[in-house]
């Protein structure tokens, strides 16, 4: 073994180890190499990776910007244009179609920096099946970017009336309310602006000390602010001032430290209310049963009281048809959904309010004649009671008989036998002061006529649901939701010449010993005011709250002096994601994303629904 060692050495030099050592540091160093290359390699595809994800989303943010950025443009957008063949389209129709915007079919290039075709890419389809009820559009983005894919689903809303819990056009009062001798004009900062048929302006209502709003709040007009708590947004077309008042106390804007006032776009008021009648032909192809049918029409003074079990009663004196149609015979009776003719007629018709949930309820004056009217409206009421006698109706059996049918005026009976006395209702008053500061009272003259579209309501509401008004809309009793309540359980109440909180009087003297009131609602006045029947005598009448929002042509009073009401108003956080149905929006609006949710993707690259 030594020989053989001693042959091996006498053989070896330093060339042989460096060899092998130089081998063996290579194989060392390839090894390190490959695998420091093999995690530079991850890591870059994970960094790609994790800016393409990124980047997706990021390309499908701005396909919805670029959705709503449309709407906005044309508030007809989302009802008009889509592609009907998207499977989130499914059952909707689109009377544009889908050509004038190839988003809606293919992948759309983000713009880059310099405006050219970028790198990521968008593409969107809608689902309005749900915007006539709660005035929302689902919107369905899809970004991409390289072979990564996101999708996010967002609802767009119309920034309506309900979106406040208090709007105004003007921030002045109904003459036809108020009996002020005046013109309502847009005021200025220094309140000198004339109206100019050369008519005195309408007084400004102040916010003062004491009052506090906790919700948005937004004018047509110059907001006079003389104090006052305001937990939210406050913006108006003209701006706010406080050069009138006297005396002015520093207002609270609490949204965020240093908020002031806003400068904004004014919103008009739809001059009519008239769109809420023509969902109610039976016979109109573009109505069906997923939109969801037909609402439930009435004639005349109408009661409807909720009873928060999943029912409502109905009483409507006038009504001789509940839907119309386009062709002979004209007027339908949908029983089961709007009650039985008879039963409207007399004590009241028992209706489930799951029939009308996301629906509408349409109030009608008569129609005038048994004219041109009547072919299409066949509700005049003559046309089927021509004799006096015939008629179901108090106030059309003889022109002595002041109750329209639904025992307005109130009569309240005290006592019994000998100390039994019987009191009527005192027309309601509307009083203000004349520009001497002498006070003065006005009768209304059109209060509980027996032909107009008035509704009297009241009750717990268990549905979605919209009553709208020709006429009047009088809160008799306390209006609130049925417990438990989901939160897209809204109530919009539409009185088109005012929403009136019933107060009743027997000559200045009130007919109910109980006070406060509470509503629970999106109250809209296109035309009119929100107020209180005889606010200005009575004494106090406790606390009128709102949990909703107000919405009026006319800012009214609910109580003046030591008489009336005293407010606390709050808004109903639901009405910031859910429009009540067929509620009446503003001439022009914008468009807002009130949520937004990431789903799974929707199309993978390549375009292909996933």
């Amino acid at each position: 073994m030594r020989r053989i060692l001693h042959f091996i050495r006498s053989h070896d030099d330093d060339r042989g180890v460096a060899l092998a050592a130089v081998l063996g540091i290579g194989m060392v160093v390839m090894i390190l190499a490959a695998t420091m290359v093999g995690i530079a390699t991850s890591g870059a595809t994970k960094t790609t990776s994790d800016r393409d994800y990124a980047n997706a989303m990021a390309a499908a943010y701005a396909g919805l910007a670029d959705y709503q950025s449309r709407v906005n443009a044309d508030n007809t957008y989302a009802t008009k244009y889509g592609d009907a063949r998207a499977a989130f389209s499914a059952g909707d129709t689109f009377p544009g179609g889908y050509a004038t915007n190839p988003a809606f079919t293919r992948w759309v290039a983000v713009p880059d920096s310099t405006g050219s075709a970028g790198t990521t890419s968008y593409r969107y389809a809608v689902d309005k099946s749900i915007y006539g009820q709660q005035g929302i559009v689902r919107v369905q983005v899809t970004g991409r970017a390289g072979n990564t894919t996101r999708t996010l689903v967002a609802n767009v809303k119309p920034d309506g009336f309900s979106n406040y819990l208090y709007w105004t056009d003007y921030e002045s009062g109904d003459p036809a309310v108020t009996g002020e001798d005046c013109t309502n004009v847009y005021q200025n900062a220094d309140f000198d602006a004339r109206p100019s048929n050369g008519d005195n302006a309408c007084t400004k209502i102040q916010f003062q000390d004491g009052d506090v709003l906790s919700g948005p709040v937004r004018s047509n007009d110059m907001l006079l602010i003389c104090g006052g708590t305001f937990k939210s947004t406050v913006q108006s077309a003209q701006g706010a001032s406080n050069r009138a008042c006297s005396p002015a106390k520093t207002p609270s804007f609490q949204y965020y430290d240093g908020y002031q006032p806003e400068v904004v776009s004014s919103y008009t008021p739809p001059s009519t209310i008239s769109a809420g009648r023509e969902r109610m032909y039976k016979d109109d192809p573009t109505i069906t049963d997923t939109t969801p049918g037909t609402g439930c029409l009435y004639t005349g003074p109408t009661q409807i009281t909720f009873t928060g079990d999943g029912y409502m009663t109905i009483r409507s004196p006038l009504t001789i048809y509940t839907n119309l149609q386009k062709t002979s015979p004209y007027g339908y009776n949908a029983e089961d959904k709007c009650g039985k003719i008879s039963e409207l007629q007399g004590a009241g018709a028992k209706v489930k309010t799951s029939l009308l949930a996301n629906n509408l309820i349409y109030v009608q004056d008569e129609p005038a004649s048994a004219g041109s009217g009547a072919s299409t409206n066949p509700n005049y009421y003559w046309s089927k009671y021509p004799r006096h006698s015939d008629a179901p109706s108090a106030c059309m059996k003889s022109a002595s008989v002041s109750d329209n049918g639904l025992g307005f005026p109130y009569t309240w009976t005290t006592g019994s036998g000998y100390y039994r006395q019987t009191y009527t209702e005192s027309n309601p008053l509307k009083s203000s002061t004349d520009r001497y500061g002498r006070q003065q009272s006005f009768d209304f003259s059109v209060a509980y006529g027996c032909g107009n579209g008035d509704l009297f309501v009241s009750g717990a509401v268990d549905q979605s649901m919209t009553l709208d008004a020709e006429n009047y809309v009088y809160i008799t009793g306390d209006l609130t939701y049925a417990k438990p309540r989901a939160s897209s359980t809204v109530l919009g109440l539409v009185g088109q010449e005012a929403v009136l909180v019933w107060n009743p009087m027997y000559n200045g003297s009130p007919l109910f010993s109980t006070k406060n009131r509470k509503i629970e609602a999106a109250i809209l006045s296109n035309q009119g005011t929100f107020t209180v029947q005889n606010y200005s005598t009575g004494g106090a009448r406790g606390t009128l709250t709102v949990n909703g929002s107000i919405a009026q042509r006319y800012r009214g009073a609910v109580g003046q002096g030591s008489n009336g009401f005293i407010k606390a108003y709050g808004y109903d956080s639901s009405l910031a994601s859910y429009t009540p149905p067929f509620f009446p929006q503003p001439v022009i609006t914008t468009y807002k994303v009130t949520s937004q949710i990431e789903v799974k993707a929707a199309y993978d690259a390549n375009g292909n629904p996933r």
